[in-house]
């Protein structure tokens, strides 16, 4: 029998804070840290491809060639992505990193794809006359290459920060999100971070 899906509050926690890589194989410099979401994101993106360059991560991660290469060795060394034999700055996932980030087969087709994002602006617009902490909805990801079928919708929504302890803010957080979200799995929220920042993305709703 096999192993039972983590499902991605469990592959979080593999995580450092602000980077993929366990502590324990490398030691991190700030110009290369990647939160949690991005990498995620990246993997599941890159899944999508047979194999890709460290000029594909940059321009995924919105990094510059240098640290592009930094962050390839550092994901090569967590076992995340392995080197193409024979082909200069390639890489593949490897099953381990195809694990973390969840991939499963892709059966969700560009058209519906465009459905749930028209629906997430349709909630996205009525929500934020109710509540005005919403800023932007941006996706990001798989659902910006040219693949059709993809696994799911990455999500970046960016809040405007309130005067609350920290448990209260986060449960009220984790409250508006669920909202935004609706009924689809399909759709996977992230909460707006430095990292999100650089990735490329489409405005689905802004303020």
């Amino acid at each position: 029998m096999g192993a039972k899906p983590e499902d991605e509050s469990s592959r979080l926690i593999l995580l450092t804070p602000g980077y993929n890589v366990p502590t324990a194989t490398s030691i991190m410099k700030s110009e290369t840290r990647i939160s949690p979401d991005a990498m995620l994101i990246f993997l599941k993106q890159a899944a999508l491809e047979d194999h890709w360059t460290v000029a594909y991560l940059g321009k995924t991660l919105g990094l510059d060639l240098s640290t592009a290469k930094q962050v390839a060795a550092e994901m090569a060394l967590a076992g995340y992505i392995e080197a193409v034999r024979g082909k200069n700055d390639t890489w593949r996932n490897t099953d381990v990193g195809n694990q973390l980030a969840g991939i499963r087969s892709r059966r969700l087709t560009r058209a519906k794809a465009e459905d749930l994002l028209t629906d997430l602006e349709d909630r996205a617009a009525q929500l934020a006359m109710k509540d005005s902490r919403i800023l932007k909805v941006v996706a990001v990801g798989s659902v910006l290459t040219e693949h059709d079928p993809i696994q799911d919708i990455d999500i970046g929504v960016q809040l405007e920060s309130t005067q609350k302890g920290q448990a209260a803010r986060h449960a009220d957080e984790l409250e508006l999100m669920k909202t935004l979200k609706g009924r689809s799995p399909a759709l996977k929220l992230h909460l707006w971070n430095d990292s999100l920042e650089r990735l490329p993305s489409r405005v689905v709703w802004k303020a």
